[in-house]
């Protein structure tokens, strides 16, 4: 059978034409049943939230169907479940900061244990849409990286525009990389690389507020486990 009559890749492509544009809301009853909502724009159900103890207020909070973050203090939220080979896709914004920053996701992340202090940003790597920006935080690192980030281009992308984002992870081949569509519906760029095969970590994705006073916003967040398309869809 060829590719184009596999009813299965078909089926696919049809969900992530859907999910480049930003049209999935809400609860994803899709044709690839390997694909789950993260947020569904009500609730932050399927989220943890590490508290600051600089101060009381919440890092993270639903705002206008979007999950925002307050510019309470540095911090993160993330998943309850975690996640090994993986296809990420969600819609962003960075609206404001002061000190400024770019919004960041973190992947590959170690979970905090009972009792123990989370590392610093989970001890993830940190890629920032939509213009690529990347940071390493594992112990011992806490750098830019070197030959392990490849930037590919340096899009004129205006980061206080909505984006689409997709970011294809797999933890046992320490690898990943990021497109970015703008505006949303629009076909996508590769903008970011990564490959370390000692950085790859079955664990959490998460939202990382990189200093206070950072106000970014998140919707439209599916991922899609041992995804059957092994490339990125956006940029198709």
């Amino acid at each position: 059978m060829s590719k184009d009559n596999d009813p299965s890749r078909r089926a696919f492509l049809k969900f992530a034409i859907a999910a480049a544009s930003g049209a999935t809301t809400g609860a994803v009853v899709a044709e690839s049943s390997s694909t789950i909502t993260l947020f569904d724009g009500k609730s932050l159900d399927g989220w943890i939230q590490i508290k600051n103890r600089s101060t009381d207020l919440k890092g993270w909070i639903v705002k206008h169907g979007a999950m925002a973050s307050t510019g309470a203090a540095r911090g993160v939220i993330y998943t309850a479940r975690d996640y090994s080979r993986f296809r990420l896709m969600f819609t962003m914004r960075h609206v404001s900061g002061n000190p400024d920053h770019q919004a960041c996701v973190l992947i590959f992340c170690t979970r905090p244990q009972a009792g123990e202090l989370p590392l610093d940003a989970l001890g993830g790597i940190q890629f920032q849409p939509p213009l690529g920006g990347h940071w390493d935080y594992r112990l011992g690192q806490n750098n830019a990286g070197a030959e392990e980030f490849t930037r590919f281009i340096k899009p004129a992308y205006d980061p206080h525009k909505w984006s689409r984002v997709e970011i294809l992870a797999d933890a046992s081949a320490g690898t990943a990389r990021m497109a970015v569509a703008q505006p949303v519906g629009s076909r996508g760029r590769e903008i970011l690389g990564f490959k370390n095969p000692a950085a790859g970590k079955v664990g959490p994705i998460a939202w990382q507020m990189h200093n206070r006073g950072l106000f970014d916003e998140y919707k439209n967040v599916t991922v899609e486990t041992d995804p059957k398309i092994n490339d990125l869809v956006t940029v198709k």
